[in-house]
């Protein structure tokens, strides 16, 4: 049986990943979008062939929908996620699920009521590298974690609303944080919020820097964020007392117990030629990746996703935390 999927919210993000990725996926198919905006809604109706409806409540009435998929900005996604939990829909929502945790608590309640499948679109758990990393971690090849440095830098976000707080629920804390402190959360647990501060570089009405200092049942970790460069830079660092390892994206290298290791895209070398290590071609795509794993786990129905919305709410709390300590220590 083929599910029926619904996208509310018609920007870039659902066009170029989420229609794609459920319509590559065996047993899943787009039937419907809704989108807001007039002349969005009628190009891309245009584009990919499909209804287009001005909401979501008019997209479930006209639809008999197994998934809405939610690409809207965050202040929307309540609502959104509400009414389709209640119209018995597996939900997979964009980050942040919420603007703060209370919000966050209400939807997990409501997804957890109606006994639907749910995942938060966290993106780095995807990367191949990130899978490696993590399996090197929780196995404790590594041996006792003692410290963690994250940095995610990334271009300033060209939608105005990532601006406005009341509909984004902050700035780059909210934004970037997210996924990093979800594979933080599925390696180490929910941590203490030691210190934080949070700065507005370029003038912006939210925060464009943030920093904190958490501290979990081990170890203490450095997140920094940033919408300060022209090309994203995203770094991981773990050390142990057996052994390191540092990550990107692109590349996983690090040492166990004296013995070096690399990776390439989750991949390690072909073949060694003496000057350079070979690495085959990686055609990696998280996103499809993310989604197709909602997917395959809203077709068994199956609730236990990487990341359901009580994921979304641990994060939501962090976050929420960080922004205290923020305040509390005159770092806003």
């Amino acid at each position: 049986m083929t599910l029926s999927v619904g996208v509310v919210g018609a920007g870039w993000m659902a066009t170029d990943y989420h229609v794609p990725g459920f319509d590559s996926h065996p047993e899943t198919r787009v039937v419907a979008f809704a989108e807001a905006s007039d002349d969005r809604r009628a190009t891309v109706a245009a584009e990919l062939s499909l209804p287009g409806y001005p909401d979501a409540a008019a997209m479930l009435a006209a639809h008999d929908l197994d998934i809405v998929s939610v690409c809207t900005p965050p202040s929307t996604h309540e609502d959104i996620f509400v009414a389709a939990v209640e119209d018995g829909c597996h939900v997979l929502c964009e980050k942040p699920l919420a603007t703060d945790a209370a919000t966050a608590r209400r939807m997990a309640d409501a997804a957890d009521e109606a006994g639907v499948v749910t995942q938060v679109g966290y993106l780095h758990r995807y990367y191949g590298n990130y899978q490696r990393a993590m399996d090197i971690v929780s196995n404790t090849l590594l041996g006792d974690v003692v410290e963690v440095t994250v940095a995610h830098h990334s271009t300033p976000p060209t939608q105005g609303w990532y601006y406005d707080q009341s509909v984004s629920g902050g700035g780059v804390v909210r934004d970037l944080f997210p996924h990093s402190l979800d594979v933080l959360l599925d390696l180490f647990g929910q941590p203490t919020v030691e210190s934080a501060s949070v700065q507005s570089r370029g003038g912006r009405a939210v925060e464009d820097l943030g920093r904190a200092t958490l501290s979990f049942d081990g170890p203490t970790a450095t997140v920094s964020a940033s919408w300060t460069q022209t090309e994203g830079v995203s770094r991981v660092l773990v050390v142990g007392t057996e052994g390191w390892l540092e990550l990107s994206p692109e590349r996983l290298e690090g040492d166990v117990h004296g013995r070096p290791f690399a990776f390439e895209h989750g991949d390690l070398p072909m073949v060694d030629i003496g000057l350079a290590d070979l690495y085959p071609a990686s055609d990696e795509d998280p996103h499809r990746a993310r989604i197709h794993d909602f997917a395959d786990h809203a077709a068994a129905g199956d609730r236990a996703t990487t990341a359901p919305a009580s994921r979304g709410v641990a994060v939501a709390e962090i976050i929420d935390a960080v922004y205290e300590q923020a305040d509390a220590g005159g770092n806003r």
